[in-house]
């Protein structure tokens, strides 16, 4: 695979799909970690002051990974996206950046939040129109 995206929020689930991403990943191929919060809404509850919280531990977590993960003969590249329908970012950014592969946690409790994870993987695997892996 030469181009594999990772939905990634630090769980134990998305370490797992981490790790196995980094098994196919081609040796000359890019790796993606998405971070993806909710922006700020009534039906969320969530107010500026916590959204802004969540954004710097979004960034910080995917930092954080790629620096860890030190240097391999493939690209690591990070991003934070907005929205509220986690599934459908995950999709429209594995389109937009043409991605060969989706990669997603079954499940997991968030760092970023709390969020029904494998209803994320779940929606994901039921629209996206690319190859998406689960990893449990």
């Amino acid at each position: 695979m030469k181009r594999v995206l990772v939905g990634f929020d630090g769980s134990e689930g998305a370490e797992n799909a981490l790790n196995k991403a980094m098994m196919i990943l081609d040796d000359d191929g890019e790796l993606i970690l998405l971070a993806i919060i909710p922006l700020p809404s009534d039906r969320n509850l969530l107010d500026q002051k916590t959204y802004e919280v969540i954004k710097l531990r979004a960034y910080a977590l995917i930092n954080d990974v790629i620096h860890d993960l030190g240097s391999h003969g493939f690209t690591i590249n990070g991003m934070v996206k907005e929205g509220e329908d986690i599934a459908a970012v995950i999709i429209d950014v594995a389109n937009e950046l043409r991605c060969d592969l989706i990669v997603l946690g079954s499940r997991g409790s968030s760092t970023l939040g709390k969020y029904p994870i494998g209803s994320v993987a779940n929606k994901v695997v039921q629209y996206a129109a690319k190859p998406v892996m689960v990893v449990r």
